[in-house]
């Protein structure tokens, strides 16, 4: 594209957002709309992954270790953990300290295994952390052939459950975006389809005096953009204040679930709204522009 026509196409683009303001106004409206539905999800999406990723990186497994190792042997048996593919981190809990921890557990019952601390029955063991939940299996089999391990416990019914029930909910929010993504573009492409039938007679003159497809084309997309752009800046403006008010009212409530910070949170919806305001907007443009370019 030249660079005297991309002007022209610039100009005539913001020239329809001024002329046309009912249809530009409409438009805008139905893009923010559509957007913060899809927004509010997002948001949701977001915070349930930051919890899934929480809870992931928290998931651990216990490698119980014979009671006659100790010194070199001990170690070296720690060094081959950390040598297993998928392992992030080990730590050894003596008998002692896994005493120590079991009391803790018991809380104000746990005078009962006082009587318990010259013949402390708690295994040592090597508390494991993995990179990915998925890889708690695998690295769980692998520990379990090396030599002075006896048991490797993780619960492997609970994370297996964790572990599907956190794909579902992944792939549910995929579904869900991609749904109200297509159902944004239908909502946008119909409201820019009545400012475009509006100016159809001037549309099909330039058809008929030799205007080819992009040329006509082109100013209606640009249209599209800014329209799609500015509607992503209001649903982002909204997004903002219901969010931190949303922050507000948990911490005043002092529930125990925690949101993603404000800043953090509209910093990536700022960037995915301007990309998807811009996408939808040309999207929605340029199908509704079709249909009058066949004359």
């Amino acid at each position: 594209m030249r660079y005297k026509s991309a002007v022209y196409f610039l100009k005539e683009g913001f020239t329809n957002v001024k002329r046309n303001k009912a249809m530009t106004l409409a438009s805008i409206t139905s893009v923010a709309a559509a957007l913060l539905i899809l927004g509010m999800f997002l948001i949701m999406i977001f915070n349930i992954n930051a919890m899934v990723n929480k809870v992931e990186s928290q998931l651990q497994l216990k490698a119980y270790v014979n009671d006659n190792l100790n010194g070199d042997k001990l170690n070296k048996l720690g060094e081959k953990i950390k040598g297993i593919d998928g392992v992030q981190s080990v730590v050894f809990e003596s008998k002692q300290q896994a005493f120590e921890n079991f009391k803790k557990q018991l809380g104000d019952k746990s005078y009962l295994i006082d009587g318990l601390q010259k013949d402390n029955p708690m295994p040592q063991s090597y508390i494991v952390s993995v990179k990915d939940a998925k890889m708690m299996k695998q690295v769980s089999e692998e520990i379990s052939k090396i030599n002075g391990v006896y048991k490797v416990n993780y619960g492997q019914d609970i994370v297996d459950k964790l572990i599907s029930f956190i794909n579902i909910i992944r792939i549910v929010g995929i579904a869900v975006i991609l749904i109200l993504f297509i159902i944004s573009i239908v909502i946008i492409s119909n409201t820019i389809k009545l400012g475009v039938f509006s100016r159809r007679k001037e549309i099909n003159i330039m058809k008929y005096i030799g205007a080819t497809d992009w040329f006509i084309r082109w100013p209606f997309l640009i249209e599209g953009i800014i329209l799609g752009l500015i509607g992503a800046l209001l649903s982002v403006l909204l997004l903002s204040l219901l969010y931190g008010y949303a922050i507000d009212i948990i911490r005043s409530k002092l529930i125990i679930f925690e949101l993603l910070p404000l800043k953090d949170i509209i910093k990536q919806t700022a960037v995915y709204f301007a990309v998807m305001g811009a996408v939808i907007g040309a999207v929605g443009s340029g199908i509704s522009i079709k249909k009058f370019l066949n004359v």
